[in-house]
């Protein structure tokens, strides 16, 4: 296995089974079976693939919480009823003001399902949902939705639609730590994990959990400089794996040389 397969193999029981990701994915899941194109995302395999499936349900009940404000507005000021008198814009935004979203190009994005110019009709072009073709975007809209992470990239996990705690990063890659899973994700450009660091094997006695990002930065530098011996050395000092655990996947290492030169022997 390599360092970070064993990191993972060998990593204690974390909180995420139980934590409040857990328990909104439990919740909303059902959601994700109205379009062939969101099944994928019902059954995910860890704790970076829930935070995926996550994503897309809060930009589903972002866009029917939109939607419901939207026509219940519209629906009152056509009826004319005489004490909603507060415009158009500003009942929006307060309806809007607790949902999540991503800043994009300096915009906001409440329904990274769809592109740019679709969310812009979410962000503030409201009356556009009355009128068709956008009309289509209420219930017909699988036609009109993206890949949210190949568009938006791993900017969408640096915002409010995740619980994600971004580490650092470098060119097109993003590390953000995730503290109910104990593991930093490394995100290329394309929205996909790279790599996965698993912390607090179950040989660690007493691990320290508290100001936990100086000691991750270390971890995240090493891996950007693809410096094996600064990690496992950050990992250690950081009190985020156990001495055991070092020796022990320097033991296997050491036996797999030790295998691939007697091979290399016999076969000279």
């Amino acid at each position: 296995m390599s360092l970070y397969e064993e990191l993972e193999a060998n990593q204690e029981k974390t909180p995420f089974s139980t934590s409040g990701e857990a328990y909104f994915f439990a919740e909303h899941v059902y959601l994700l079976s109205s379009f062939e194109l969101w099944k994928p995302y019902m059954h995910p395999t860890d704790s970076f693939m829930t935070v995926r499936s996550n994503i897309i349900l809060r930009s589903l009940l972002n866009k029917m919480a939109i939607e419901k404000a939207y026509f219940a507005k519209a629906k009152s000021l056509k009826e004319g009823h005489k004490e909603d008198t507060l415009p158009l814009e500003e009942y929006m935004e307060s309806a809007m003001s607790g949902l999540p979203y991503l800043l994009f190009d300096g915009k906001k994005v409440y329904v990274p399902l769809f592109p740019e110019v679709f969310n812009n009709i979410y962000a503030g072009d409201f009356e556009k949902l009355s009128l068709p073709p956008f009309n289509r975007l209420i219930n017909e809209y699988q036609a009109a939705s993206i890949d949210p992470f190949d568009y938006y990239g791993n900017a969408i996990y640096d915002s409010y639609f995740t619980r994600l705690v971004p580490i650092m990063r470098k060119e097109k890659s993003l590390a953000c730590y995730n503290y109910d899973a104990e593991s930093l994700y490394f995100i290329n450009d394309q929205g996909r994990l790279d790599a996965k660091i698993c912390f607090f094997d179950k040989e660690l006695v007493k691990p320290t959990k508290t100001h936990m990002v100086p000691r991750i930065e270390a971890v995240a530098e090493a891996y950007y400089e693809n410096d094996r011996r600064k990690m496992l050395n950050a990992l250690l000092s950081g009190n985020l794996i156990s001495s055991s655990l070092i020796h022990k996947i320097a033991g296997k290492e050491i036996k797999f040389e030790e295998k691939k030169e007697k091979k290399l022997t016999t076969e000279e």
